[in-house]
């Protein structure tokens, strides 16, 4: 999976699964970028947007999830599509009762099956899922060459659930699975050095300082994915290889740390996400998850590889 600019890494990292036998990407724009980094077949995996029609490139392969979307898939050259069943959790995906229909527009429109799949919405409900799904496209099994239903889940459902593909994502940078390591730091520059007194407010708003202190100001914001501090919540990044609490609140182009007591300099580094304090920890002060802090990395932090 390297939807969402590839977790938010950057579709260069694409050079590191170099072992897929495929990729797959939310929308075509998406798989019009991926194109550029790989000539490997690439799967669409949401529904078809139908306000931004496009021809399906060969090698692109979308997913369709009722005879409409057949019909639509087709009128833009798609050959081969991939049918979502829903299977529980009520997003894409079509009924047991209209996978007739579907299979037989399919056939019509001349469209080859790619594969049948579905996905698994909580760990604990996959066993449901799965027998569910098996036997909704039982029927179908003579022109079904493929079947998957799990992501990145995979790493700890029973290996008979793997059927003929896995789809790893967020497992692939290094999170949701214990015996993965974080793929990704993120550091930005100290900007400014500063003191301040107690009676001194500290960025945005009325956040008076509280107390002397010395700030560092960082060339990273809510632009560059920094989300904004929610209810007070701790936050911290690392700078001068110490842990410093963020203070005031987040700016769209900078922040402010708390480095009382240690000798940072403007030119220094800081870094928002790291081995210290990860994505979990940040996701964590935010009330939210690593997904949502990985893709809302701004494009234009610059992205740099080492492999």
């Amino acid at each position: 999976m390297v939807k969402a600019d590839a977790y938010g890494h950057g579709l260069r990292a694409i050079e590191a699964f170099s072992d897929a036998d495929a990729f797959a990407v939310s929308s075509i724009g998406e798989a019009l970028e991926v194109r550029e980094y790989t000539d490997k077949p690439i799967d669409i995996l949401s529904s078809p947007d139908r306000t931004a029609p496009h021809v399906y490139p060969e090698g692109v392969f979308p997913s369709v999830s009722s005879a409409d979307d057949v019909a639509f898939v087709a009128a833009f050259g798609a050959t081969q599509i991939n049918v979502k069943v829903n299977s529980g959790m009520n997003r894409y995906g079509a009924d047991k009762n209209d996978l007739p229909e579907l299979f037989r527009s399919a056939e019509r429109a001349g469209l080859k099956i790619r594969s049948a799949f579905s996905h698994i919405y909580d760990i604990s409900a996959a066993e449901e899922q799965f027998a569910r799904f098996m036997r909704d496209i039982a029927p179908y099994a003579s022109v079904v060459p493929q079947k998957h239903i799990l992501s990145s889940n995979f790493a700890v459902l029973p290996a008979y659930m793997h059927l003929d593909m896995v789809r790893p994502g967020i497992v692939l940078y290094g999170y949701g699975h214990g015996l993965t390591e974080s793929a990704i730091t993120a550091t930005c520059g100290v900007t400014c050095v500063r003191e301040v007194s107690a009676n001194e407010n500290i960025g945005y708003g009325i956040s008076p300082s509280g107390k002397a202190r010395k700030i560092a100001v960082l060339g990273a914001g809510y632009a560059d994915g920094c989300r904004r501090i929610q209810n007070g919540a701790p936050r911290y990044v690392e700078v001068g290889g110490m842990l410093c609490p963020v203070v005031g609140q987040i700016c769209m182009d900078a922040m402010m740390a708390d480095v009382s007591g240690l000798d940072v300099r403007v030119g220094d580094t800081a870094t928002v996400l790291g081995t210290n304090y990860g994505c979990e920890s940040v996701a964590a002060s935010a009330d939210t998850i690593c997904y949502e802090i990985l893709t809302g990395i701004g494009k234009r932090v610059p992205r740099l590889y080492e492999w």
